[in-house]
């Protein structure tokens, strides 16, 4: 895993995010040192529907970091087809090393 923008990066990310919050039900979690929090922003009409969650993820024990990521998915069509989605993640705060360091150890952790 070498940055933000890479598919292991994404994936790593998801199986975390659903190793402590399955249901997506929970608004803020902590789990693995780390406090999580997600916020949906959502918009539907009769053609196309969007969906934006945001991620945020605070480390504050030694080498304190915070990360931010943005999962937009939009559908459209009669029968609510994917048309686009697009995922980044920034960290806010502390040293993307680190950070990355971090989701690899996890990655391990997983056996992923």
């Amino acid at each position: 895993m070498k940055s933000f923008v890479s598919a292991s990066f994404f994936l790593v990310f998801e199986q975390i995010v659903r190793q402590g919050n399955p249901n997506l039900s929970l608004d803020r979690w902590r789990g693995h040192g780390v406090e999580w929090e997600r916020s949906r922003h959502s918009f539907a009409s009769r053609i196309y529907s969007h969906a934006l969650d945001v991620y945020t993820a605070t480390h504050d024990e030694k080498d304190a970091w915070q990360l931010i990521v943005v999962k937009e998915q939009w559908w459209a069509g009669r029968k609510g087809e994917i048309a686009k989605v697009q995922q980044w993640a920034r960290p806010l705060h502390g040293k993307p090393a680190v950070i990355l360091a971090w989701f690899a150890a996890r990655k391990r952790a997983l056996g992923a």
